[in-house]
């Protein structure tokens, strides 16, 4: 793709047409004067220049050099030509200019020589077309948006003229990103743009000026590839879901579960074995940065290998993610105190995430004593509510086991939650199948509290003395201390 500076001169060409031919310093006065008069030829769509060549010395003058602008159809001037002797006076000459635009600029460039001919002196005549002529010939310009791709055609008539064009995009600033000639009712010419690219693409005659048209890309309404369905992630090595930072447009791994299960992911077939995830809340689809790895929250759609990852089923049940453009595994990175990144080579714990279906990932259970109930020892010891903060120790998740009954599960050892001893002592996480012990019911309390109440004995579990004892599963009606958020 060429620079800005290649477009930086494109303009200035255009605003006053120049051309580079021998001439002397600066100082030196002008052998001649230029000035032009135009006639329309509405039938041909053509001005007619007529320049009057006006010989300022006293002594012939030899013309060493000749250039008319428009490059095209001006392919010749009439009425002088290199080599030529201007005697002092007027000399006429013509240039014939296709009516390709409003205010299109002609120019004539002559340089001239006298005496021994060692010294050209140049002489430039410019004149500014009044307005369109006729029926203009233009070159046509399609532009057509695929999902992957933005391609800009351009062909011109039979009935027109063989000209340059440069195609046009602004990105970060106009940027040329192609020049080709055309030929009067030959094959269009094409370039094709990334969708990313085409934001805004123009079409301009060289030397003459930008068509009135331009083009963007367009999403074609199906690029989005076929829904493999939702699901939560949620991240062990800090019990926290994955979650959408929408003043970054980044992920990370802090949603504990107190407001919400993080993020709505949905997953779609990227093919060839790879995925792409679109963040519902955000309705965008993940993207790796080239330039750091980091997961952003930036594209509309499936561009290509950014928004592209591999779901890797590990050994214990988690999954991880391996980004397509760079080959990375997704990383909760510092154990989820920074934004998610595709920077690791294998697979660790900062790794590894467990898919749930929406809603049904763990939670920590929030006592109206203002502490989070708690698998203490990891489950070797009665739950209690005594915790401020919540980890793996303070996740637990409901399994509907039908009828409205369910059953509790501690996330720290896989274990269910039983009312040991038919509700006689503490509940304890520590069973590893559901039985009439391990059963509850969930009742919604009219303050959007819910209590829990054992099947076994048809009691409500309790936070015993305000969370100073473990949980037990005693009390026959529901007050602060049977109420959990």
């Amino acid at each position: 793709m060429r620079t800005n500076r290649w477009i930086a001169g494109l303009v200035g060409l255009l605003a006053a047409v120049g051309v580079v031919f021998v001439g002397s310093p600066a100082s030196a006065a002008p052998l001649a004067t230029i000035t032009g008069t135009a006639a329309c030829d509405a039938d041909a769509s053509t001005w007619t220049v007529t320049w009057t060549i006006t010989n300022a010395t006293d002594a012939p003058l030899t013309a060493r050099n000749l250039t008319a602008f428009p490059e095209a159809p001006v392919a010749t001037v009439a009425g002088i030509a290199v080599g030529d002797v201007v005697p002092a006076g007027a000399t006429t000459a013509t240039t014939t200019v296709h009516s390709y635009l409003p205010g299109t600029t002609v120019t004539l460039l002559v340089g001239f020589s006298q005496g021994d001919g060692t010294t050209a002196i140049g002489s430039k005549g410019q004149l500014k077309l009044p307005s369109v002529c006729g029926d203009p010939v233009v070159p046509t310009v399609d532009y057509v948006s695929s999902c992957d791709d933005f391609v800009v055609k351009v062909a011109m008539p039979q009935a027109g003229y063989a000209v340059k064009v440069d195609v046009v995009a602004d990105i970060s600033g106009p940027v040329g990103v192609a020049r080709f000639d055309l030929e009067p009712g030959a094959a269009a010419k094409s370039v094709t743009l990334k969708p990313a690219q085409a934001t805004s693409v123009r079409v301009s005659i060289y030397g003459v000026g930008f068509l009135p048209t331009s083009g963007k890309w367009e999403d074609p309404g199906n690029c989005i590839p076929p829904s493999l369905g939702t699901t939560q992630l949620f991240a062990g090595i800090n019990a926290s879901y994955v979650t959408t930072d929408f003043r970054a447009g980044q992920l990370y791994a802090w949603d504990k579960g107190t407001n919400g299960r993080g993020s709505v992911l949905e997953l779609y077939d990227a093919g060839a074995g790879d995925i792409a995830i679109r963040a519902v809340d955000a309705n965008r689809f993940l993207t790796v940065s080239a330039s750091t790895g980091l997961i952003e929250v930036t594209a509309a759609r499936v561009f290509g290998d950014a928004q592209k990852f591999r779901l890797v089923t590990n050994a214990d049940g988690t999954v991880s993610l391996r980004a397509t453009l760079n080959g990375k595994y997704v990383s909760a990175e510092a154990a989820g105190k920074e934004p998610l990144v595709a920077n690791r080579s294998a697979i660790g714990p900062w790794e590894k995430f467990t898919r749930y279906a929406v809603g049904k990932g763990p939670d920590p259970i929030l006592s109206l004593t203002g502490r989070f109930v708690t698998a203490e020892s990891a489950g070797k010891k009665p739950l209690i509510a005594n915790r401020s903060n919540v980890g793996l120790w303070e996740m637990f998740t409901i399994e509907d086991l039908g009828n409205g009954d369910v059953a509790l599960k501690s996330l720290v050892n896989g274990k269910y939650v039983c009312a040991e001893s038919a509700g006689k002592k503490e509940l304890i996480a520590n069973r590893a199948v559901v039985g009439l012990w391990e059963t509850f019911t969930i009742v919604q309390n009219s303050d959007y509290t819910f209590s829990i109440r054992a099947k076994v004995n048809g009691k409500y579990v309790t936070a015993e003395s305000a969370g100073k004892k473990p949980l037990i599963a005693n009390r026959a009606a529901i007050g602060p201390w049977e109420k959990f958020d």
